[in-house]
C-alpha cells in the first residue's frame, strides 16, 4: 500500500440453498470482495510540506574531515589567485588572443595545480591561497561590474559561477591534500557582491574541514603574520599608496613584530604604467601586484594595455622572516612561424 491505493472498492453478500441428503435444504452464505487498486501519483500539498518541514529541522553539512597533524614552524607559501576573470571574453581577430570560460577554466586549473605541487616539492608548514579579487568577469545578470560598467562577456551569469565556483574551490581543496591550508579572501571592482558570495560559499563548504581555515572578514584589506612576516591583502583599486601605512595602523601589533612587510595586490594585471609597476617600496613595505592568466579583452588592447604576462606566482616565505623563492606559471606563448 506504499505504491498503490485503493481506487474502488465493492463487498456483497447473497445465500445459496443446497439440499442437505435428507431432503431437507441448506443455506449458506457467499461472501464477495471486490478492490481495484492504482498507483499513488505522488504526495499530495500537505504531505509535501510536511517533509519540507521535516527536512529543514535537519542541518545539512558536509562530513567532518580531520585536519593534519599540527605543523612545525617552518616555510609558508602564498598562492595568490588574482584577477582571474572568469566570464571574460576576447577573440584573436581583434586582440591577438583567444579568452572564454572554457579556456580559464583550463588555464586557472592547470597554473594552479603547477604552483601548488612546487610548493609540496618545498614541504611547506603552512599555505595560504590568497584570493585578491576579480575572480568573476561581471557582477550583474546584464554582464555589468559593480559600479554598473558593461562589458563583453562569455556565457550567462549562472554558467560564470558554475565554472568558477568548480575551479577555485578545487584550488582550495588541491591544497589541503598535502598542506594545512588558510584561504583569505578580498573583493575586486568588478565583483564585489559575487566575491562576498563566493566568500560565504568557502565558509560553508570547509566549515567542518580541520585542513582548511577561511578568513571570516568582510574587509577590503586583510593581514596574516607567519614567523617574522607580515603580509597584507587588498586588491589594489583603491588606497594603493596609502596601504604600508593603513598596515602600521590597522596591523599594529603584527606591524612592530614582523621587520619582513610585504602587501600582496592585483588589479592593474602588472601593467607597466608609471603608477603601478608590479614591485614598489612604500614607506617600510614592499608592495606587489599581482599578474593576470587572462587575455586582454577589446577594451584594455585598444588603449594599448599589451604584452603583460599572463601569469599565477606563489611566494615561499622563511619562518624567521623574508622571501626565499618566488614561482610563476601559465600559459607559454607560441613563436610565429
Amino acid at each position: 500500500m506504499t505504491r498503490y491505493e485503493v481506487a474502488a472498492s465493492e463487498a456483497t453478500k447473497w445465500e445459496c440453498a443446497s439440499s442437505d441428503g435428507d431432503g431437507g435444504t441448506t443455506v449458506t452464505e457467499l461472501h464477495r470482495v471486490f478492490v481495484r487498486l492504482r498507483p499513488k501519483a505522488g504526495p499530495n500539498i500537505t504531505e509535501a510540506v510536511e517533509a519540507m518541514i521535516e527536512a529543514a529541522k535537519r542541518e545539512l553539512r558536509r562530513p567532518r574531515i580531520k585536519g593534519h597533524r599540527k605543523p612545525k614552524p617552518g616555510l609558508w607559501q602564498v598562492l595568490v589567485v588574482s584577477d582571474t576573470h572568469f566570464g571574460n571574453y576576447s577573440w584573436h581577430g581583434t586582440t591577438g588572443a583567444d579568452w572564454d570560460l572554457s579556456i580559464a577554466e583550463r588555464v586557472v586549473g592547470e597554473a594552479a595545480g603547477e604552483l601548488l605541487a612546487v610548493g609540496d616539492s618545498h614541504k611547506p608548514a603552512r599555505r595560504t591561497i590568497a584570493m585578491l579579487g576579480d575572480l568573476f568577469h561581471y557582477d550583474t545578470p546584464a554582464g555589468t561590474t559593480t559600479s554598473g560598467t558593461p562589458l563583453e562577456r562569455d556565457g550567462r551569469l549562472q554558467k560564470m559561477l558554475q565554472v568558477g565556483t568548480e575551479t577555485l574551490l578545487g584550488i582550495v581543496e588541491r591544497s589541503a591534500e598535502t598542506v594545512p591550508t588558510d584561504v583569505v579572501l578580498v573583493h575586486g571592482n568588478h565583483d564585489e557582491s559575487l566575491s562576498w558570495l563566493f566568500h560565504r560559499l568557502l565558509i560553508e563548504r570547509f566549515k567542518h574541514d580541520g585542513r582548511i581555515t577561511v578568513d571570516q572578514g568582510y574587509t577590503g584589506r586583510k593581514y596574516l603574520s607567519h614567523g617574522r612576516n607580515l603580509l597584507g591583502f587588498a586588491h589594489g583599486h583603491r588606497a594603493k599608496k596609502k596601504l604600508p601605512q593603513l598596515m602600521a595602523i590597522e596591523a599594529a601589533a603584527e606591524w612592530a613584530q614582523c621587520p619582513y612587510r610585504e602587501y600582496h595586490t592585483g588589479h592593474f594585471h602588472s601593467t607597466a604604467a608609471e603608477w603601478s609597476r608590479p614591485i614598489e617600496t612604500l614607506d617600510g613595505g614592499i608592495v606587489r601586484t599581482a599578474p593576470s592568466l587572462c587575455a586582454s579583452d577589446d577594451w584594455h588592447h585598444s588603449l594599448g594595455f599589451l604584452n603583460a604576462r599572463q601569469a599565477m606566482e606563489t611566494f615561499l616565505y622563511a619562518v624567521d622572516g623574508g622571501l626565499t623563492a618566488t614561482h610563476v606559471a601559465g600559459p607559454r606563448k607560441e613563436l610565429a612561424r
